[in-house]
């Protein structure tokens, strides 16, 4: 690996540990709106603030892009939806730290999503740390035929899209800027969302005290997916993917402190594994 390529492993490590962060803050505001708001409704909002606040960014950039990076700018915009409807709808049915695990699975459905789009398999030295996080996950999630339900099932469905959109983002680096993918997905999120809203029937409206939640959620999902598009147009999904761990860390910290509620033993076991994997990441990209 040259100098330039560990340079832009270690920019992308450090953005994917400063997205975990800042989107842990979305899923705190957003688990608050949903006590008085449909996610529908949350989604169309938040998707609207974004875009607006991406508009004058764009304004002047080329609108005419060859099929291939639309097509890719759509699956990219559907993966990213897809996954925040599933994680929303898990969120608010399953406790926080179970939804922000199973969404991290992402980078173990990387590999899948890389096959199918391309037919090529990740580096046998990433399956290490990639083995390792999974390991975490499974410890802390415990699974058994009595304790998965349906709402875990949507929230690992939401990893499957977030790794759509990983894959995807990667694939676009090269033809978009972080900004104009940001905006087209934050464009289609209200499309869909709307949509959404119109076919369940749900009000468009919010309640005032609920305002503040979904500013919150808006401002740092901006944020966060900006961070998140840098991310992964300096390095590929599996190199990096096993970083964004750390966001179950985050919301576990997040739980005790705004809802009391304590981690037990597995919790922190899979938290060591987890942290684990990042360290061998660090170590492997430095080689």
């Amino acid at each position: 690996m040259n100098t330039n390529m560990k340079m832009d492993v270690k920019k992308a490590v450090l953005m994917t540990l400063a997205y975990a962060f800042v989107m842990s803050i979305a899923t705190v505001g957003a688990k608050k709106a949903q006590l008085t708001i449909n996610v529908s409704t949350l989604l169309f909002w938040q998707s609207l603030l974004c875009t607006l606040l991406l508009l004058p960014q764009v304004i002047k950039s080329k609108i005419y892009r060859p099929a291939k990076v639309w097509g890719l700018l759509t699956l990219r915009s559907f993966g990213g939806f897809f996954a925040i409807l599933c994680y929303y709808g898990a969120l608010s049915h399953i406790p926080m730290v179970e939804a922000s695990i199973l969404r991290t699975c992402a980078p173990l459905c990387v590999p899948f999503v890389v096959f199918a789009l391309h037919g090529k398999g990740i580096a046998h030295r990433r399956w290490l740390p990639l083995f390792i996080g999974f390991v975490g996950v499974l410890i802390i999630m415990r699974p058994s035929p009595t304790n998965i339900n349906v709402w875990h099932l949507v929230g690992f469905a939401s990893a499957i899209g977030l790794a759509v959109s990983m894959v995807s983002t990667r694939m676009l680096s090269n033809h978009v800027s972080a900004k104009e993918a940001l905006f087209v997905y934050f464009f289609f999120s209200t499309v869909f969302s709307l949509i959404l809203v119109l076919v369940k029937g749900d009000p468009l409206s919010v309640v005032q005290s609920s305002w503040l939640w979904v500013i919150i959620v808006a401002a740092s999902l901006y944020l966060g997916m900006y961070l998140y598009t840098l991310a992964y147009t300096h390095a590929p999904a599996s190199v990096i993917a096993p970083v964004s761990y750390i966001g179950i860390a985050f919301n576990a910290l997040w739980g005790w402190f705004i809802w009391h509620h304590i981690p037990d033993v597995y919790a922190w076991l899979g938290a060591f594994f987890i942290i684990l994997s990042i360290v061998i990441t660090a170590k492997i990209t430095k080689n």
